[in-house]
């Protein structure tokens, strides 16, 4: 597993599989599931991610690597 966080951008993606990417599923609420062909999940994008996190889960935030 593996994580990134993109203060520029502000976007939090976890990758959980290194599966083949096959499609996003777009959620209402800014959350982005990429899945493969078998529809296992492979990565979960957040976007706009310093507005859904505050407090404690914000400074973890600041502090993952690109």
């Amino acid at each position: 597993m593996e994580e990134w966080y993109d203060d520029e951008e502000d976007v939090l993606n976890i990758e959980i599989n290194g599966g083949e990417y096959w499609k996003s599923i777009e959620l209402p609420n800014g959350v982005n599931i990429d899945v493969d062909k078998t529809g296992k999940i492979k990565a979960i994008e957040i976007l706009r991610a310093s507005k859904i996190f505050s407090g404690d889960v914000r400074k973890v935030l600041e502090t993952i690597q690109k």
